[in-house]
């Protein structure tokens, strides 16, 4: 730890005046963890963090290591997105859909990778919690940090549906959060415009996360998110998708059982070639390598797996790297950065990127060698 880490802890714990919890707006709540190793966790909250606040559950230290997140605006400009800022007029309303609770309707025509929303992080719980501390001492921990916000009912008002769950903002957290890194550790975030709601951009120097379509939307329709791993066959994602008791009625998961059976298996044939190339790259064969990811390409419009195109143009530009043929390199490099702010991920292209690219595989080749 640091010496701001154990200014900023021992701060927190060291009197009772309400400026030492600073710039938490609440005495943290905490518990000890019993597991011989002094491990602490406490609910730290700002409810005056943008429009519901903030509450996060986790260690002191990670708490005092993330402190600058409060200093970020929570409506900012959007990555990728210049001057784009949450827009009064939006195109989607909030309606109850018979069976699912709430849910995200369309209101006009949202064209592919154009931003929906723009949403913030108002309730972040280390993973570990749960099973660092008793069931009952942790629930009355999660409920502290729900009860402190500025607005509970966004957060109260979700969805529920893990069975597993015994209490409600456990259930909660278990059917709508989403994984984030903070302080370097893994947590569950709680998104709550997200939640009801298409792919999600991550903006992690802000939590906040940026929603943007994945193709066009049209007027009147559900705006969905998915919780599933792309790319999984029909089997697959009806599988994965019990668990939040849901049945998707998407176009490719209602069609005929002819289109099923051939759209998993162009999936399942883009699952090998993708393997095969890493294979192939692996073993020094770079050409081989390049012929199996250009069958990649070709292969995912037909399942409009758009989020996979940058992915395969950096690897082609990985693999004329190694080949030292850097003019090609440089052109799918580009490709793969345009198209990563095409969809919002990053700011529109810059140089300097490209360098940023060839920094990172000489990393990671100097990694490998060692």
């Amino acid at each position: 730890m640091d010496l701001n880490v154990y200014y900023l802890t021992s701060k927190l714990f060291s009197g009772s005046s309400r400026n030492i919890w600073s710039p938490w707006s609440h005495r943290p709540e905490c518990i000890d963890a019993p597991d011989g190793k002094g491990t602490k966790y406490c609910a730290f909250t700002n409810s005056r963090h943008g429009r519901r606040g903030m509450s996060v559950v986790t260690k002191p230290e990670i708490a005092a290591d993330i402190v600058g997140i409060l200093d970020q605006p929570v409506d900012a400009t959007v990555p990728g997105s210049e001057d784009v800022r949450i827009q009064t007029t939006s195109p989607y309303r909030i309606v109850d859909v018979p069976g699912k609770g709430k849910g995200v309707i369309a209101t006009r025509l949202i064209k592919r990778h154009e931003q929906i929303m723009i949403d913030y992080a108002s309730l972040l719980v280390d993973i570990s919690f749960a099973t660092a501390v008793p069931a009952w001492t942790g629930y009355r921990i999660l409920h502290a940090a729900v009860n402190q916000l500025s607005d509970t009912d966004s957060i109260l008002d979700l969805g529920q549906s893990n069975g597993q769950a015994s209490d409600a903002v456990e259930n909660i957290l278990r059917t709508n959060a989403f994984h984030t890194m903070l302080g370097g550790e893994p947590h569950m975030a709680l998104y709550p415009m997200v939640s009801l709601s298409a792919y999600t951009r991550f903006i992690p120097q802000t939590i906040q996360v940026s929603v943007g379509a994945a193709r066009d939307i049209k007027p009147g329709e559900e705006i969905g998110i998915s919780y599933i791993t792309l790319g999984q066959t029909a089997a697959e994602r009806f599988t994965a998708l019990q668990q939040w008791g849901f049945n998707c009625t998407c176009d490719l998961c209602t069609a005929s059982k002819a289109e099923i059976s051939a759209s998993d298996a162009r999936r399942k044939k883009i699952d090998l070639l993708r393997e095969q190339a890493i294979d192939a790259f692996q073993s020094g064969k770079p050409y081989q390598a390049l012929r199996l990811t250009r069958q990649v390409l070709n292969l995912l419009p037909s399942e409009e797996l758009f989020p996979l195109y940058s992915e395969q143009y950096e690897n082609m530009a990985r693999i004329y790297w190694v080949l030292r043929d850097m003019k090609k390199a440089e052109e799918n490099a580009r490709i793969s950065l345009e198209i990563l702010a095409e969809q919002g991920y990053i700011e529109r292209f810059r140089p300097e990127y490209l360098d940023m690219m060839w920094r990172r595989f000489e990393q990671e080749e100097r990694s490998e060698r060692t």
